[in-house]
């Protein structure tokens, strides 16, 4: 496990929303301004990682549900979710 797939898993990945909660921003929007910066808007919503989160959830669809949980995604598809975290740019968001 990579420190950036633990921080997502924990919330602790340098989100809008995990700066704001320590006073480091005034606002934790997402850069789309569709809901907070938070790592579960991140895996499920934010428009940037739209092509990313399509190929996720095309190999989670193989054998499982979409949204998974964290802990799933950690147990079941580990390969899958550290793919998806590694071809993130978190400098972008």
């Amino acid at each position: 496990m990579t420190p950036t797939t633990a921080a997502m898993v924990t919330g602790h990945v340098k989100t809008r929303a995990y700066l704001n909660r320590f006073k480091l921003l005034d606002h934790a929007p997402c850069v789309y301004k569709h809901g907070d910066q938070t790592t579960d808007h991140l895996l499920n919503h934010c428009t940037l990682l739209q092509p990313q989160r399509e190929i996720l959830k095309q190999d989670i669809l193989k054998t499982g549900t979409w949204p998974a949980s964290k802990q799933e995604l950690i147990t079941k598809y580990r390969d899958s979710f550290i793919t998806f975290i590694e071809s993130t740019d978190f400098g972008l968001l």
